[in-house]
C-alpha cells in the first residue's frame, strides 16, 4: 500500500556501516517537520504539510542509527484523493556509513505504526522492514555543520533533508 511506504519512509531511517562515520554527524538531530513532509509528499506524488509531533534520529560514533517518532502528524494530498492526515510512531533503527560528504543508508529494524482516516475508516497500520517503502535504503550527499545536518538523497523523497541538532 503507497500509504505504508510513505509513513514508513517518514519515520524510518539508519544505514551500513561499511564506511566510516564522519564525526559530525554523531548526536542527536530533530527533523525539521516541514522537510520530512515534502519528501513523504514527493513519495506518494502529491504534497504534504507537516501538523504536529517530531522525530529525532540519534546517531553514534560506531554508524549505529535510531529514530524516535512521537505522533507525527501529516496531512497528505495525492491526486484525486481528499486529504488525508497521518499520524505515526514508535521506532527504527539500523546503521549509517557517511565519509567525504556520500552517504548510504539502509533501515534494518521498524517498530512504527501508521493511523489514518481511509475512506471514512480510522485504520491502524504496523510499518515492518518489509513496508518499509524509499527509506529502506537510501544514497547520496551530506553536509553537516555544529547545528545543521543536510542530506541530499540521489532519490528525491527517500530521507527528509533538513535536521537541527538536539544534542
Amino acid at each position: 500500500m503507497k500509504l505504508l511506504s510513505c509513513a514508513a519512509f517518514a519515520l524510518t531511517l539508519s544505514t551500513t556501516s561499511a564506511l566510516a562515520i564522519d564525526p559530525c554527524l554523531v548526536g542527536q538531530w530533530e527533523v525539521d517537520g516541514q522537510s520530512l513532509a515534502d519528501a513523504m509528499g514527493a513519495q506518494m506524488g502529491g504534497s504534504a504539510r507537516h501538523d504536529g509531533g517530531s522525530a529525532n534520529l540519534q546517531i553514534s560514533d560506531a554508524g549505529d542509527m535510531s529514530m524516535t517518532i512521537d505522533d507525527l502528524v501529516i496531512t497528505a494530498q495525492m491526486p484525486d484523493v481528499p486529504p488525508m492526515a497521518i499520524t505515526i510512531s514508535g521506532a527504527s533503527q539500523g546503521t549509517l556509513s557517511a565519509d567525504d560528504n556520500d552517504y548510504i543508508a539502509d533501515v534494518t529494524d521498524y517498530a512504527l505504526v501508521g493511523s489514518a482516516d481511509v475512506m471514512g475508516t480510522r485504520m491502524d497500520i504496523p510499518i515492518t522492514t518489509a513496508d518499509g517503502g524509499g527509506w529502506g535504503q537510501s544514497r547520496g550527499n551530506f553536509s553537516c555543520s555544529d547545528d545543521v545536518l543536510t542530506f541530499v538523497p540521489d532519490a528525491p523523497g527517500s530521507i527528509p533533508p533538513s535536521w537541527t541538532r538536539v544534542r
